[in-house]
């Protein structure tokens, strides 16, 4: 399938002018998508709807961050990396990021860093149809490029079968109590006029039978949420994966586009979409959104009323708020200033946040933080990492959260994160009620 007499040549002439530091990428046509296996340092991310498939493996170079100028080293990270990158005229290079919800998250044995920029060494592109291959390295290791971009791809494409494992839930009830002792706090907190929201998560494990592949599970769910961008990253033995509703931030050119997602019902919730709890909840987003993309933006284009978002078994409110960029104004200096929104922290955020941190709030992984993409000409697609969860082996942690404010009843808070959890607990539990029925 790859000419590799051809990938020689077209990285010997982009090698030649090539200083240190700098990054080679060379490109090429494949005739269809192969078949590819997950690694330890597999990526991916897919939104269906927009007819975009990613996949890539391996890391030409990556950089980690923490702290409040997390955003700001990623930026600078990434300006030093489209300076000089040599490509030939089918490369389609771009840098994968992501990051945790709070500065100096994930706590303990999590496997993610708390920020990291990345571009893999293989990556693969699917848009219209058409597939590429790009291959990345140093330039300063362009000498032996040409070997390991081979050995890795033998690696990728190897075949691997492994079995559907089926599924049992670790049950914890004093963790759902838990949970409920919190919504109560907070909303004393709320009633103090200190707080108008406050957004609490918990998490559930499953345990498998065998060991969990990410691979048939990404693509399961690219094919039930065909309208979220479903991810995966992996992190040596460790996959975070997810199918997320919500963009943080989509750049084409200067065009941004924001979602304000909030406001959840489902088919048990006592409460409608329409309902005052749900808009207030919406309001609260929506106006926080605005606000920031006003320090960099113009022609900020706000939706007079919201939409319904339809998932499997969830509808949310959502406007998808539009602006123009100022010029020289970043990717990670939108990200810098939308995030973290109401949506996933509360209102006030300096407030919601010291909250959240008295209150021992911890989110697993990059879990209510984002995920995505920038490439070199500028664009960028971010979601909230949201309808997701750690896999470890034969173990999973999924994760949901839900919004508090004035009149929230925290039993009905609770049946919402079950209901989010759903989202990627029955793709992973179909095989095993399938196992049942068959049995």
């Amino acid at each position: 399938m790859i000419d590799w007499s051809r990938v020689a040549a077209e990285l010997a002439r982009l090698a030649a002018p090539a200083l240190p530091g700098r990054l080679l990428s060379v490109g090429l046509p494949l005739p269809a998508w192969p078949q590819t296996r997950w690694l330890d340092s597999s990526v991916a991310w897919q939104r269906p709807a927009q007819d975009l498939q990613l996949s890539g493996c391996g890391s030409a170079c990556i950089t980690t961050s923490s702290g409040p100028g997390r955003f700001a080293a990623l930026h600078a990270a990434q300006r030093g990396l489209l300076q000089g990158w040599q490509c030939n005229d089918a490369a389609r290079p771009l840098a994968f990021t992501g990051f945790a919800f709070a500065p100096y998250q994930p706590h303990g044995g999590d496997p993610l860093p708390n920020a990291r920029l990345w571009v893999p060494e293989l990556l693969l592109r699917k848009e219209r149809g058409a597939v590429t291959l790009t291959l990345t390295t140093p330039a300063e290791h362009a000498a032996t490029a040409l070997a390991r971009w081979q050995t890795s791809w033998r690696q990728w494409t190897q075949a691997a079968v492994l079995p559907a494992p089926t599924f049992t839930l670790d049950a914890n009830p004093l963790a759902d109590q838990a949970f409920l002792a919190r919504g109560r706090a907070a909303l004393r907190a709320i009633a103090s006029g200190k707080l108008d929201k406050l957004v609490l998560t918990r998490n559930v494990a499953l345990r498998a039978a065998a060991v969990i592949s990410p691979a048939p599970l990404l693509a399961k769910l690219a094919e039930r949420h065909p309208n979220c961008a479903t991810f995966g990253v992996g992190f040596g033995s460790k996959a975070f994966v997810g199918a997320s509703p919500e963009t943080l931030l989509s750049l084409s050119g200067h065009d941004v586009c924001v979602d304000a997602l909030a406001g959840t019902a489902w088919q048990t919730a006592t409460r409608t979409l329409g309902d005052d709890k749900n808009r207030r909840e919406h309001d609260f987003v929506v106006r926080a959104i605005a606000h920031e993309l006003a320090a960099l933006c113009d022609a900020i284009v706000l939706p007079d009323a919201p939409e319904v978002m339809h998932l499997n078994g969830l509808t949310h409110l959502r406007r998808r708020i539009r602006a123009r960029r100022q010029a020289d104004v970043s990717a990670f200096d939108l990200i810098a200033r939308l995030y973290p929104t109401p949506a996933v922290g509360g209102t006030p955020t300096p407030a919601a946040l010291d909250w959240l941190g008295r209150h021992g709030d911890q989110r697993g992984a990059w879990y209510t933080g984002g995920i995505g993409w920038l490439d070199a000409r500028g664009n960028a697609d971010i979601a909230v990492a949201l309808r997701c969860g750690l896999l470890d082996a034969d173990r999973v942690t999924l994760y949901a959260g839900a919004g508090f404010v004035a009149g929230s009843e925290p039993e009905q808070e609770l049946a919402e994160t079950e209901a989010k959890l759903a989202a990627l607990r029955d793709v992973l539990m179909a095989d095993t009620a399938s196992a049942r029925r068959a049995a």
